[in-house]
């Protein structure tokens, strides 16, 4: 909040904005730019932060001190208001910086600009009337004590063309009105080709005539439109010796003011009013110039001059001419835009003849369908009686079938009875049969209990193998979906939240989402090299590298549609770590560290926000693939090319949150047929997805873990290693990208 206080009113401003990029105008202490307060535009004077630990050079010298002259500043125009003295609004803290800010009225531009940027010669009437502004100023100043000491057309606001202000009190100083003249003053600053005489020498001997001198200047700059360019102060002359009146000597002699200046003076009439009285203000002697309340009669004069009025008549037809033309040209776009208002009222008659004919087609249309509707309707009273005749007609046949099964069964019964007096008659013959039969069959059995004995092993084994794929999935549909719009290789990592799931490419800070078959790009993430796991369905980046990290520690979650630090960073800093998380356990393994693999394990406690080390990988890797799956962690290292590279090792999320760093609690279990798989959970089976066979070519194979075994139940369209993988609801499989495959995506379904 800005405020000013003065005699009669305060002013606060509850909002204000810097517009650091809209610069008006720089300097060796700092910038002035645009702001904003509240609703009010105006113009900030900012110093460079690094000036405000300066001290000041030496005593007597304070002005030299930026952040001395900026106070100097505010206290000058907080005490003054004038119409042509640049407005003072207040100061301002930069919430940036802290440094303090100077707010002031927005002006249009400074005088050097409007003298240079002018196509011609400035009209007689405009000089006198900007000059008259800076008198008035300078008399309203030195009528209450106040010298200027830096007056310049740098220091010199227009508005319009027409009126200015002086700014720029960072040099003022307060003098005694009683004094005539102040002979102690402190060294004199301001711009140099603008300084009286008094002003260079050493001391400074000087009164508010300082002022009038520049002003004098100014009148000759304006005039001209050429930046004073004096002379050297002093020329070489020779001169009579007075002690030697037969001999001369070399001496440098000050040289007249306005001689100085005659280069640019020559270019104007010698009897041109501004000039005439720029030569009175130019007097080497302070006491020869006019007073700034002599300089506002003699411009107030000229304002009743016939060149006054004859320029200012001028000025007026010329400002009559353009806006003549500027009304030839409104009419003109005026005509234009009737004509194209004429055109679109064509237009839209045009569409509203093809509007009412749209309409009368979906009418006759509607017509079609209703008489489509009543067809179909007597087509279902067909259909519905159709159908009550099938019904009847299957009970008829029902009937029938009945009757048809008691005939049968009575005849069954006949038949019986005719077998069972012929089986009275055979009965004899039977027993003696049967008892040759039983010998017989005892000799089989006891044959085919040796060969049961012998096939016993085998028959085991059948019967465990149809009880293992019993519980492998079994795969579904395949098919392909929309290429993922970045390279997704080695090092990446995957999520999934509900139905959505999140792909990013190692080494880009870019994490893509895909929706309802669509891919979306998320917002820049801080870091690169990073992993991506879902936290309690917030996604979250974990280590990588940033502009201040090597090697982050950070966590990042994506809230609210931007990256926050939501959980604590990780105890070590690291690129492409493995990470999963459930129940509360975020599983931190592995990953890349000062140019080395890492077998660090670090665990969060998200209840608590709590990090602690625990149980080390057996061996070091970057990049692992891992996944949990029930109450295991499984860890597989990609990095490695020794026999290590087909392993794969398990641990209960109990012992993580217990044991002691120690590898010993991580047990090895049958490893995989391939290398740089990709693991993945789906209902609560585990698979592991492509890989790198023997030979060193990808595989298309789908491999899940039945406690002893990899058994492979389904195969990929296109073969792939170290690809990405995610478990979509419906026990639906997302495979994206990897080595040879870099952005080709499909979908496996399991039942």
């Amino acid at each position: 909040m800005a405020e000013r206080q003065d005699h009669e009113k305060e002013y606060i401003f509850r909002n204000v904005q810097l517009f650091k990029n809209d610069t008006l105008g720089t300097g060796s202490y700092g910038a002035v730019c645009k702001a904003k307060c509240d609703q009010l535009l105006c113009a900030a004077k900012l110093l460079y932060p690094v000036l405000f630990q300066m001290t000041a050079p030496d005593h007597g010298k304070e002005h030299r001190h930026p952040f001395r002259r900026f106070e100097t500043e505010c206290a000058f125009l907080s005490r003054i208001n004038h119409p042509n003295i640049v407005q003072y609004l207040g100061t301002y803290r930069d919430p940036d910086t802290n440094a303090p800010v100077l707010l002031m009225e927005l002006m249009d531009e400074s005088l050097t600009h409007f003298l240079e940027s002018s196509p011609g010669d400035i009209p007689y009437h405009i000089q006198v009337n900007l000059s008259y502004d800076i008198a008035q100023a300078l008399a309203f100043l030195h009528s209450n004590g106040i010298i200027h000491r830096d007056l310049s057309s740098n220091n010199v606001l227009l508005i319009a063309g027409t009126r200015a202000k002086v700014t720029d009190f960072g040099m003022s100083k307060f003098r005694d009105i009683n004094v005539t003249r102040l002979a102690t003053m402190t060294t004199c600053p301001g711009t140099p080709a603008f300084m009286s005489p008094e002003a260079l020498k050493q001391p400074p001997v000087y009164t508010e005539k300082l002022d009038n001198f520049s002003f004098g200047v100014l009148l000759v700059q304006t005039t001209t439109r050429q930046f004073p360019d004096p002379t050297d102060p002093f020329e070489t002359r020779e001169l009579v010796d007075p002690r030697f009146p037969t001999q001369a000597i070399q001496a440098n002699v000050s040289v007249p003011e306005v001689k100085r200046r005659q280069a640019h003076i020559s270019l104007i009439e010698p009897t041109y009013p501004l000039v005439l009285i720029a030569r009175h203000c130019l007097k080497d002697r302070d006491v020869e110039r006019p007073s700034s309340q002599q300089l506002c009669q003699a411009l107030n004069s000229l304002k009743w001059t016939a060149r006054y009025q004859k320029s200012s008549q001028q000025d007026l037809h010329q400002i009559l001419r353009e806006k003549d033309e500027q009304l030839q040209t409104s009419k003109q776009n005026i005509t234009k835009k009737e004509e194209k208002l004429q055109e679109n009222q064509q237009l839209i008659t045009e569409k509203d003849i093809q509007l009412q004919t749209n309409q009368e087609t979906i009418t006759q249309n509607n017509e079609q369908i209703h008489t489509k509707d009543i067809e179909i309707g007597q087509l279902t009273t067909r259909l519905n009686q159709s159908t009550q005749e099938n019904r009847i007609l299957q009970q008829d046949k029902a009937t029938i079938q009945h009757e048809a099964e008691a005939r049968e069964r009575q005849l069954r019964k006949l038949n019986q009875e005719l077998q069972s007096s012929e089986e009275k008659t055979a009965a004899l013959q039977q027993v003696i049969d049967q008892r040759d039969r039983e010998v017989t069959e005892l000799r089989q059995t006891l044959a085919s209990k040796s060969e049961e004995i012998h096939d016993l092993p085998i028959r085991m084994d059948q019967v465990a193998l149809q009880e293992e794929q019993a519980t492998l999935m079994k795969s579904g549909t395949t098919k392909s979906l929309p290429d993922v719009p970045v390279v997704i290789r080695y090092g990446s990592s995957s999520a999934v939240i509900r139905d959505k799931a999140y792909f990013n490419s190692y080494g880009n800070k870019t994490i893509y989402e895909f929706s309802n078959n669509q891919w979306h790009e998320l917002p820049r993430c801080p870091n690169k090299y990073f992993t991506i796991v879902s936290v309690d369905y917030m996604l979250t980046t974990v280590g990588g590298a940033s502009v201040t990290q090597l090697y982050s520690n950070k966590l990042y979650s994506y809230i609210n549609n931007r990256w926050v630090e939501h959980f604590p960073p990780i105890p070590t800093g690291r690129w492409g770590p493995g990470a999963v998380y459930a129940n509360n356990i975020f599983v931190v393994a592995g990953g890349q560290c000062d140019s080395k693999n890492l077998n660090k394990v670090e665990v969060l406690n998200t209840a608590y926000m709590q990090w602690s080390i625990v149980s080390s990988l057996p061996v070091p890797n970057d990049r692992p693939a891992t996944t949990i799956c029930g109450d295991y962690v499984y860890i597989h290292p990609r990095t490695i090319d020794t026999q290590d590279k087909y392993s794969v090792y398990k641990c209960s999320l109990s012992q993580l949150t217990e044991s002691q760093p120690s590898s010993a609690i991580w047990e090895k279990i049958s490893p995989l047929p391939v290398s740089k798989s990709s693991f993945v959970t789906i209902n609560e089976h585990m698979l592991a997805v492509g890989g790198e066979d023997s030979n060193r070519d990808d595989t298309k194979n789908i491999y899940q873990h039945n406690e002893t075994s990899w058994i492979v139940i389904s195969q990929l369209s296109t073969p792939r290693s170290v690809c990405l993988t995610a478990a979509l609801p419906g026990n639906k499989l997302m495979v994206v990208g990897g080595d040879d495959t870099y952005k080709k995506c499909e979908i496996a379904t399991f039942v």
